[in-house]
């Protein structure tokens, strides 16, 4: 049963990453032509930040494929904290797309440049805003269902682009109909909001790593399950009793 369960676990793990893969090649592949052809800096930053979700998809499948291997003489205890260094690169990978996107986006500010956004470019950013808000959904059901906190951070990196799209978006009309370049400002602030989420990332993935606490709800419904046998007894000390 418990091998099943290990095959199952990497078979979501594998399907999550392909789709990421898939997704945001599709989504780069179109932004950069938009971006290309209507000069926006913001929309080219864009399709860098969804080429940079292929290689935390990548990181993401190669960390469940490995976290599904059984224990051997090297690893006892197996290789599930794989899945925790790949949110942990995830993670910095976010961080490092934040900062990339701010220093775009500052060089926008200083040195203006007019933009020929087209009604084309705005189905572009709507429906990379769909495509990412499904991902994000579809990441953190894939989450809970196998508990990988590799899955989790690539959903909340989904969540962090449908914000930044949508600045981008919202920057991209006000330009159109006010002729304001709002490129450069909504750049830094989305960039800000990433590189903030980036690092809160970095410190839920890498506190299991470092030997997190156990959940207090999961200690009692320990105590209870071995409690429950017959000839059990509880001794707990001074310094337990806060904890149990």
């Amino acid at each position: 049963l418990v091998g099943s369960e290990m095959c199952i676990r990497d078979r979501y793990g594998i399907l999550a990453g392909v789709v990421g893969i898939a997704c945001n090649l599709i989504l780069c592949a179109m932004k950069f032509v938009i971006g290309t052809l209507s000069g926006s800096i913001a929309i080219q930053a864009d399709a860098v930040n969804n080429l940079s979700d292929v290689g935390s998809s990548a990181v993401m499948l190669i960390g469940s494929k490995m976290a599904g291997k059984p224990a051997d003489r090297e690893h006892p205890y197996g290789h599930a904290r794989i899945e925790y260094l790949s949110g942990v690169i995830v993670s910095f990978i976010v961080v490092f797309l934040g900062l990339q996107l701010g220093l775009s986006s500052v060089q926008k500010i200083v040195s203006p440049e007019e933009n020929a956004l087209t009604p084309a470019a705005l189905l572009v950013l709507v429906v990379s805003i769909l495509v990412k808000l499904w991902q994000c959904l579809f990441y953190r059901k894939v989450g809970r269902m196998i508990r990988s906190e590799a899955v989790f951070a690539t959903s909340n990196d989904s969540r962090n682009d449908v914000i930044a799209t949508t600045a981008v978006l919202v920057g991209a009309v006000v330009t159109m109909l006010t002729h304001v370049n709002l490129d450069g400002y909504m750049g830094a602030l989305v960039a800000l909001f990433i590189i903030v989420s980036g690092v809160q990332l970095i410190m839920s993935t890498a506190d299991p790593l470092l030997g997190q606490a156990p959940d207090s709800a999961l200690v009692h419904e320990i105590r209870d399950k071995i409690l429950a046998y017959e000839g059990c007894l509880l001794y707990t000390s001074d310094a337990a009793d806060d904890s149990l």
